[in-house]
């Protein structure tokens, strides 16, 4: 920012605080507990909607849910095949970390196990009758490509007939009935007249069952509970028992067939390693006896150790020369600072003390350099052509230039070392070209040697493990206990849903709560308003009155206008000494005038970064406030586009400030018209803005609206200018530049950070001084926090 005019500095002869950028404010990953219950009783209608919705969705489903029973068995891993074996079965797949009982559970509910459930059963048959239960059929079995067909049946003293499609068979009770794709028995008469029965997909009812079956283990345990719901207290007993006789069964025949193939593989794999380990141990005996490998280790580990020193001291070399190359490139620059920089470098390296003639040199130019600057600085300088001064400079200049060639023969000597070294590198590394061929080859002749023994012995011990568990006729399966029949319903279905739909309701509502809270990018607190712009937050200003929003009104209001009577919060009527509006605009004035460079504001610059946030408003208070006071002040409207100061003191909009700037101002000219009037407040003057020229925006940017304003402030002790948002064009902006700073308005709740951060920008660029912002809390928005309250309007509310 460039520096202020001379009658605009700050006390003591300090310039202002050159504008710092803009930062986004940084957002933490954690939410307190007070936070989240500020954010929840906000968003508190959203969150009883969603719950309400919820739970009326929970009583419809209640409604129709009817009464189910659970059947529950439990298995364990017991072990008892590697009991037998000796051995562990996990073992042959190498690095497999899984877990065996979470593996059990993902078996129990596959495919493949209720299948077997499902064909055992004959579930794919289902009564379409409610009033006749599938549990009233025995001995049902289905060909599992049936689908989609179904039976009638008709039930007589004795016996029942059964048709399906033109296929009709009768049996007494008990007795099979067979209608070629489907054959069942039914227990005894029903009690009912007909059913019927109907044959699902094979697919869907496994689909079903899979779906249905609860399979969880015992924390800290190896048992595992196998859980089925149904409708029917039988059929959930029945597909229980079912899937674990299953799956144990199953686990018998898969255990063995793992155990024949893996026999199998290891033998073939064992033949093949005894068969490649004879041929490695041949190879190894026959280099050995063709090389002698312990001296040329010995060998290759002493010129490895050289090579490596020889290595070290080059890279130190090359690091050197490196080094004294720039700084005498530096050295043999034209320009003074650039040498200046070399010599502070060349002071800090090695070579001041690897080098004596370098550090001789630079301490005798030292000397010259503190001589020269003694007898040219201070009340008692030498004149520049005083001869002393002329010798010490040829004195320094001599010295200087044999500092650079003593830096040169340095830089030479290194790259003679340098090169001496890289010639003494390639000798000793030419001789260890074939050592390292030699013992690499016996490394890997003895690796492959080893490996290969290790490999036959470890599938030696497989196999014979193999062929152990392949004999053995067991599972590690237990059933512990088989489902007995239930004997009650679970809690009521309609009850669990009831109570689900109220807390799914609940948590919808609360994310649905914490999503628009996380869209919502608006300031709601001072915190976020001082994060987001880094400058300080001067005044919150609340709600004035309890009458309408609307600025105006507002501020008829509090200067006791309009057809209010004088008490209703106005500084003229002088019985609100502390009402809100009063104290909230006294504690805007005494932050400007502790903040940063306050005491020499004359001119301050009220504006927003978009409309509708109360800057016309906010800069009218606070000029009656500072009247009060018992400073001038004048109120300046420089927005010519939305012109609203003059409407708040029922003064004319011309002639104004743009009469003024029009007006040639030069002696003999005709004088400027009246544009300044006084108000009902003492001590405080109206500049409207007049009317509105074909070029106002570039008579806001004239030489002529900085003349005025240097002219009023010899007149008032404080002048506040209303301009247009920062935003919507750049008249804040031109006027911001010529005063002595700004005041930004921000909405609470209205406010976007990504606006305020752009409407600082724009007046950071162009070298405005944002002194500090306010806050405009109409809507109470900090009220909603929780933890927020204006400290201002205590003595109002105790008077």
């Amino acid at each position: 920012m460039p520096p202020l005019p001379p009658h605009r500095q700050l006390p003591g002869g300090f310039e202002p605080t050159p504008m710092r950028p803009v930062e986004y404010a940084e957002v933490s990953g954690t939410v307190s507990f007070r936070q989240a219950f500020t954010m929840l009783r906000r968003r508190y209608l959203l969150i009883l909607g969603m719950t309400v919705l919820g739970t009326t969705i929970g009583l419809f489903l209640a409604s129709r849910t009817p009464a189910t029973y659970q059947a529950s068995a439990m298995i364990r891993l017991a072990g008892e095949r590697q009991t037998l074996t000796g051995a562990e079965e996990a073992a042959p797949v190498l690095g497999r970390t899984a877990d065996p009982l979470l593996s059990i559970v993902e078996l129990l509910r596959s495919r493949a196990i209720a299948g077997v459930v499902v064909d055992s059963l004959g579930l794919q048959v289902a009564s379409w009758t409610p009033e006749f239960s599938f549990e009233d059929l025995v001995r049902v079995g289905v060909d599992p490509r049936a689908a989609g067909d179904s039976v009638q049946l008709v039930f007589g003293e004795n016996e029942v007939k059964a048709t399906r499609g033109e296929r009709v068979v009768t049996a007494p009770y008990g007795q099979l009935l067979n209608l070629g794709v489907v054959q069942f028995a039914v227990r005894s008469n029903p009690g009912v007249e007909s059913a019927t029965l109907g044959i699902r997909p094979r697919e869907q009812v496994i689909d079903a069952l899979v779906a249905g079956l609860l399979v969880s283990r015992r924390e800290f345990t190896d048992v595992i509970d196998v859980r089925y719901i149904a409708e029917d207290p039988r059929t959930a007993q029945r597909v229980v028992n079912s899937t674990v006789q299953a799956f144990q069964t199953l686990n018998v025949q898969w255990a063995r067939e793992r155990s024949r193939r893996r026999r199998e593989f290891l033998a073939e794999q064992l033949g093949q390693t005894d068969s490649m380990l004879e041929r490695a141990q041949a190879e190894l005996s026959s280099f050995r006896s063709r090389q002698q490998l312990a001296s040329s280790r010995d060998a290759m580990a002493a010129e490895q150790t050289a090579l490596l020193a020889l290595d070290s001291r080059r890279e130190e070399l090359d690091a050197d020369r490196q080094t004294f190359t720039s700084l005498l490139g530096r050295l043999k620059a034209p320009d003074d600072a650039s040498r200046a920089e070399a010599l502070r470098a060349l002071a800090t390296s090695p070579a001041m003390a690897d080098n004596p003639a370098i550090g001789g040199l630079y301490q005798q130019l030292l000397r010259y350099q503190v001589r020269l600057d003694s007898m040219t600085t201070g009340p008692w300088r030498a004149s520049p052509t005083n001869p002393d001064v002329l010798q010490l400079k040829s004195l320094a200049r001599t010295t200087q230039d044999q500092l650079v060639q003593a830096v040169s023969s340095h830089v030479q000597a290194l790259d003679a070392r340098v090169t001496a070294l890289a010639g003494l590198r390639q000798r000793t590394g030419a001789s260890m070209q074939i050592l390292p061929a030699m013992a690499e080859e016996e490394m890997r002749l003895n690796r492959r040697v080893d490996a290969l023994a290790n490999m036959g012995d470890e599938l030696r011990r497989d196999f014979q493990r193999a062929r152990m568990a392949e004999a053995v006729e067991a599972g590690d399966i237990d059933v512990v206990a088989l489902a007995p029949l239930p004997s009650s319903s679970l809690l009521s279905g309609a009850v669990l849903k009831l109570f689900l739909g109220l807390a799914l309701g609940l948590m919808l509502g609360t994310v649905l709560a914490f999503i628009f809270e996380a869209l919502n990018t608006s300031i709601r607190r001072p915190e976020d308003l001082e994060a987001v712009l880094h400058v300080p937050g001067l005044a919150v200003i609340p709600r004035i009155t309890s009458g309408p929003r609307n600025g105006p009104s507002q501020f008829r209001k509090l200067l006791g206008g309009g057809r209010m009577k004088p008490g209703a919060g106005s500084p003229m009527a002088g019985n609100q000494t502390f009402s809100i509006g009063i104290e909230a605009f006294r504690n805007l004035r005494t932050s400007l005038i502790w903040s940063d460079g306050g005491e020499a504001l004359k001119t301050l610059v009220v504006t927003s970064a978009a409309p509708g946030e109360g800057k016309t408003l906010t800069a009218a208070n606070l000029a009656v406030t500072l009247a009060y006071d018992g400073l001038r002040v004048l109120l300046v409207d420089c927005d010519i586009r939305r012109p609203r100061v003059h409407g708040l003191f029922h003064l004319p909009r011309a002639p104004g400030l743009m009469e003024l700037l029009t007006s040639s101002g030069e002696p003999g000219g005709p004088p400027p018209p009246p544009a300044i009037r006084e108000t009902s407040i003492a001590r405080l003057s109206v500049l409207p803005c007049g009317a509105l020229p074909m070029n106002a925006a570039n008579l806001l940017s004239s030489t002529r609206m900085r003349i005025l304003l240097q002219e009023l402030e010899d007149k008032y002790d404080i002048i506040v200018l209303d301009t247009p948002p920062v935003l919507a064009t750049a008249d804040a902006g031109i006027v911001g530049s010529l005063t002595d700073g700004v005041l930004l308005v921000v909405r609470a709740g209205t406010t976007d950070r990504n606006a305020a951060q752009r409407a600082y920008q724009q007046l950071a660029n162009v070298g405005a001084r944002v002194v500090g912002t306010v806050l405009n809390d109409p809507g109470g928005e900090l009220a909603k926090e929780g933890d927020y309250y204006y400290p201002y309007d205590y003595a109002a509310q105790e008077q």
